[in-house]
């Protein structure tokens, strides 16, 4: 289908000048940056690859969205035109306010205006006044918890500590009633059908703070489809929609009547809830096509191939990343995760250093340096670090994520937990707070515990097989075979990493079981992995706090244990060639420093047995 690329420009170009009116800057910044990628080669129109619209919503599809009629929209647009241009000078005041941060004096300055600008800039305003008098109440009250060792135990302390906590809590109460004020203003005029799709997205907003995300979900949609440009709007959505029971498909489905916005969309939240799937290419070739230079279609490819654990080419991407983009701080965080992962001090500490150079004071910044520290060893530090991250942003999941790993490593599981809860708060549907939190338990021998909180972290990441082994460990330290082995098997369908580990487990447990036949089956399995490995068992991987990783040693001993049940296996079926066979691999093995001293005397025993028989 072809695709009038002047149009997409132009309404850019519009988006830009609509979000930064109403104070949504990062949304300017994705349009304006989208809008400086949009491929020079076409200049009129191209063809992609799958069927697609990319105009804004015809007055037909319009309609159908808001059931409204096509004369009374026109009516409804005509007046809001009118409203904002005799309010456009108050607006611009306003906005001079907003940006200086002085948000009850732009919101009071915008008190007598009605138009949908002025009406946005005015209760966004109030929603932004409120959610900074909420992130002063719970400063003070992080700090009245955390206490700077001083024993306030007498009558003066309590009293000044009761008076800082009474109006700590009159602060939240105030700003909790100004969020409810807000939500009825817009449902008013929701109801009295006087709100744009920037109010709606608001009124997103606002319900997403009060917990309430299926209003938010709602709102939202109705948001996108009315002006599909705003990726604030977008991106709110995202974190509304619950994919576990709303299916990306019927989301795929349900946006199906809008353009090219939606595969941005789709590609970002494939991405980052499922690593990238085969639905991911078809997105990310849609918006590479239109975008051929853009860092936001080439930081998805980067976090996919991060997600998929495919280090060194997610490097190589966002090495290019910063050739197109090199001051750019926006995901400095995951490619520093990356480096960590991959082991390369130099590079990390490149990063740290050109990263605090451009801005200490970022969040990625501390996480950066935070990373950096960790791989040092330096622990104490990291924590620090991730300590600042949170100062500058409560809500930076990837800060508390990172703060629990480096309290496991302190030995401090107390800490890690909090750290963890922490940021399931922040985000109940990101998978390693929850992995994290089963982790922590397994340590402290709380499988049951441990089993709750790897459940939820492998609903999240279905194909993830980490989650599900770990899963099945914890069930094996429970006694529970049947949901052990049941785990293992939904391993073997995920990614292949741990592919080594499930099967051996699920041999062990067959074997304990005494269903010989799939023990062998699971066995011969183990021995073809080895094999594709060149010899070894390959990686077995770490997939929970109390699973040993295995040296070359631990995997030839286990790929002895393997030849050593199927030699007895096929003996008892009478193939007693492939018997001698199994245990001539564990005898030769010993030679080249294979399997323990244990299992070839084992397996020179049971040869003797044979040849005897």
């Amino acid at each position: 289908m072809d695709v009038d690329t002047a149009q997409i420009r132009s309404k850019l170009q519009e988006a830009v000048e609509e979000c930064t009116t109403r104070g949504l800057l990062f949304a300017a910044k994705w349009a304006a940056e989208q809008l400086c990628s949009l491929s020079i080669n076409k200049t009129s129109s191209t063809e992609l690859p799958v069927p697609l619209s990319l105009s804004s919503l015809s007055r037909e599809e319009e309609k159908q969205f808001n059931n409204d009629s096509e004369q009374k929209s026109s009516e409804r647009l005509a007046k809001w035109s009118m409203q904002d241009t005799q309010e456009r000078d108050r607006v611009v005041l306003a906005k001079c306010m907003f940006d200086l941060r002085e948000f009850d004096r732009a919101a009071f300055c915008l008190e007598k205006c009605m138009g949908p600008r002025a009406m946005f800039l005015r209760l966004y305003s109030r929603f932004l006044s409120r959610e900074r008098r909420a992130g002063e109440a719970r400063a003070t009250s992080a700090g009245n918890e955390g206490g700077n060792g001083v024993d306030n135990s007498g009558a003066g302390g309590v009293a000044a500590i009761s008076a800082e906590e009474s109006e700590r809590r009159r602060a939240a109460g105030e700003a909790d009633r100004e969020l409810l004020a807000i939500r009825d203003e817009l449902e008013a005029a929701d109801a009295a059908d006087n709100i744009d799709a920037f109010g709606l997205y608001l009124a997103g907003l606002v319900y997403r703070a009060l917990g309430q995300r299926n209003q938010a979900q709602a709102v939202c949609l109705r948001s996108v489809r009315q002006y599909e440009y705003n990726w604030s709007a977008w991106q709110l959505l995202g974190t509304c929609i619950d994919l576990v029971h709303y299916p990306i498909e019927q989301l795929t489905v349900d946006l199906s009547g809008l353009g090219w916005m939606r595969h941005a969309f789709l590609a970002h939240a494939l991405v980052e809830r499922f690593g990238g799937n085969e639905g991911f290419t078809v997105h990310q070739r849609v918006i590479e096509q239109l975008f051929p230079q853009s860092p936001f279609v080439l930081g998805l490819v980067a976090m996919r191939h991060y997600s998929m654990r495919e280090f060194e080419e997610a490097g190589r991407i966002f090495g290019k990343l910063d050739e197109i983009d090199p001051y750019g701080l926006e995901l400095s965080d995951i490619y520093s995760n990356i480096l960590f992962v991959m082991e390369d001090r130099a590079r990390l500490g490149a990063l740290a250093h050109k990263c605090a150079a451009l801005d200490r004071f970022r969040p990625e910044t501390c996480c950066v340096i935070g990373n950096y520290y960790s791989l040092r060893r330096e622990h104490e530090k990291a924590v620090g670090y991730f300590q600042r991250a949170l100062q500058l942003d409560k809500k930076y999941l990837a800060a508390w994520t990172l703060m629990g790993h480096e309290f496991i490593e302190l030995k401090n599981t107390t800490a890690a937990i909090d750290a963890y809860r922490h940021a399931v708060d922040v985000d109940d549907r990101d998978y390693r707070a929850w992995y994290g939190l089963g982790q922590t338990y397994e340590i402290l021998k709380m499988p049951h515990y441990a089993s709750n909180y790897f459940m939820r972290a492998a609903t999240l990441r279905p194909y993830d097989s980490r989650m599900w082994c770990a899963l099945g460990h914890c069930y094996e330290s429970t006694d529970q075979p049947i949901k052990a082995i049941e785990s293992y098997r939904r391993a073997l369908l995920g990614s292949a990493e741990s592919e080594a580990l499930a099967v051996t487990r699920l041999a062990k447990l067959y074997d304990n079981a005494g269903e010989n036949n799939k023990a062998a089956y699971y066995y011969q399995l183990l021995i073809e992995h080895a094999i594709k490995n060149g010899g070894a068992l390959g990686d077995m991987g770490v997939t929970s706090a109390n699973t040993p990783a295995l040296g070359n040693s631990g995997q030839q001993d286990e790929l002895a244990a393997a030849c050593l049940f199927l030699a007895g296996f096929e003996h008892d079926r009478g193939n007693v060639q492939a018997a001698m066979k199994y245990l001539s691999q564990v005898v030769d093995g010993a030679n080249s420093g294979g399997a323990s001293q244990q299992r070839v005397e084992e397996a020179r025993a049971i040869m003797r047995a044979f040849s005897q028989h």
